[in-house]
């Protein structure tokens, strides 16, 4: 046989099974959590995302990804309901809801829990973010105007990114940070200004040395 043709064949293959990897479009159980798999196919533009310097960062944003998706109780009785949708990064990555949980589920959230984006780089904390978004509100009822994001530490300082790169979000909660700064300590926040609906919380422990940043 033509190896090169073989290599053709391996790579079509190879190709497929990217693309397999992806979790289908399928109706989903309330009261679940549910790991997805999705990816980031189109990077942003670098200018558009305050945290990124050059295109070829932006190019790094692109992949596959994951996140933990909870779905309320009731998510199945009512097709035509919309639900508000929270985004929770954690420093470590992984996230989960912890002590929020019972609020939430209480309060019918959907909850998106990123998996990679973790205290590092940019590129993959934004990556993640922008593939859970643009995956979530294909794949769930999310009212566009009721978005919120929140993380603890280096997961506060991604969430105040992630409210500047898709529209919607009408709330932030910061756990132990502030918004994302440069090199030079000046904060990325001229999104956060231009979002007249959006409002803020930020959780501070008396002795963090966070507290004045």
């Amino acid at each position: 046989m033509n190896p090169l043709f073989l290599i053709a064949v391996l790579s079509l293959f190879l190709d497929l099974s990217v693309c397999a990897e992806t979790t289908p479009l399928t109706p989903l159980s309330g009261e679940t959590e549910t790991l997805i798999t999705c990816e980031l196919t189109q990077p942003p533009n670098f200018s558009e995302v305050p945290v990124l310097k050059t295109p070829q960062e932006a190019q790094k944003t692109a992949g596959t990804y994951h996140y933990k998706l909870w779905l309320p109780k009731d998510y199945g009785l009512d097709p035509m309901k919309r639900w508000p949708c929270i985004f929770i990064m954690s420093p470590g990555g992984n996230a989960s809801m912890g002590q929020m949980g019972n609020y939430l589920k209480k309060n019918g959230f959907v909850v998106v829990m990123l998996i990679e984006a973790k205290n590092g780089p940019w590129e993959p904390i934004i990556g993640n973010f922008l593939a859970a978004h643009d995956d979530v509100i294909k794949r769930v009822r999310i009212d566009d105007g009721k978005k919120y994001a929140t993380g603890q530490s280096g997961g506060a300082r991604g969430s105040s990114v992630f409210v500047q790169l898709r529209p919607g979000f009408c709330g932030l909660i910061l756990q132990s940070a502030g918004a994302s700064f440069d090199k030079v300590g000046n904060y990325n926040v001229n999104g956060i200004r231009n979002n007249s609906n959006l409002r803020i919380a930020m959780t501070m422990g008396a002795t963090d040395k966070n507290g004045s940043s």
